[in-house]
């Protein structure tokens, strides 16, 4: 088994990549992709771990780029480039565009929280964070320093960073699909559509059309919306059923198919939540 979808702690997750590493290794993978939002700071570190200690376990480079797309009608769009050469001067440049943009948004998060009453300023939050800026760290933040009032971060984003909450700001300079995918195929990467399931069948099968269009090669067939989504309402069953959906969507499509757990910490979800076969990298290669 491989997960080709997984967070450190360098953008919204809460492990290191050595730590990622030994927790896939523990659990007898055979590959895992990190796939940061909007960087490729964690990617280093876990290639010069496994080298160091002659760990046994690929790593894929990769990264998931927030996209925008509203004329098409789709906000918040995920674009996953797998394969990728980190060490690509255009990459670099594109990501510490997207840490720019990152940054200013959230800023400006943090203004509307405390004009609604909460105790919180921009160098609160900036220590926990990784290379990469995201809701998250804010969320946590007011998780621990407001136990009163939230339990989970769920919590917070339900009632104020979630999309047209009172906190949220739209991040100006967001990047379309278009230029995800043109920059992952610059820096010699494979572009996957990410978790489709979230926009529902109908929607998704849109998004996918107009992904492919843009010149995106594949889709994320294996997904655990059962344990990353609770506004689905599906269970296991209902996911298997999903992920066959998706898999017959791939073939339909002619794209690839890629698949993870979405993993940012044991605090969302597990590693473990979705077994996805170690033949898809052969589709790649």
């Amino acid at each position: 088994m491989i997960d080709l979808h997984t967070h450190t702690k360098f953008s919204d997750g809460n492990m290191s990549p050595e730590e990622l590493v030994d927790l896939a290794m523990n659990i007898g993978l055979s590959a895992i992709a990190i796939t940061d939002h909007d960087v490729i700071d964690g990617i280093q570190p876990a290639l010069n771990y496994i080298k160091n200690n002659n760990i046994d376990i690929r790593i894929i480079p990769g990264i998931e780029i927030s996209c925008d797309e509203p004329d098409s009608g789709f906000k918040e769009v995920h674009v996953i480039g797998l394969l990728i050469d980190h060490e690509n001067k255009d990459l670099i440049k594109f990501c510490n565009g997207l840490k720019e943009s990152r940054i200013e948004q959230k800023m400006m998060m943090i203004r509307n929280l405390q004009k609604i009453g909460f105790d919180i300023t921009y160098e609160d939050i900036k220590e926990t964070v990784g290379a990469s800026f995201g809701r998250p760290h804010i969320a946590r933040f007011l998780v621990d320093k407001y136990p009163d009032k939230f339990i989970t971060i769920k919590d917070v984003f339900d009632r104020y960073l979630g999309m047209n909450k009172p906190a949220y700001v739209h991040r100006k300079d967001k990047c379309s699909i278009k230029q995800a995918i043109k920059i992952i195929k610059v820096s010699g990467g494979i572009s996957i559509l990410a978790h489709p399931g979230v926009y529902g069948k109908e929607d998704s099968l849109e998004l996918i059309r107009i992904f492919k269009n843009l010149g995106g090669q594949g889709i994320e067939t294996y997904y655990p919306y059962h344990a990353t989504c609770p506004d689905l309402k599906i269970d296991a069953n209902e996911n298997n059923n999903l992920i066959r959906f998706y898999r017959n969507k791939a073939l339909l499509f002619g794209l690839l198919e890629s698949g993870g757990s979405d993993f940012h910490g044991e605090n969302r979800n597990t590693i473990s939540d979705i077994s996805v076969p170690d033949n898809l990298l052969d589709n790649f290669r």
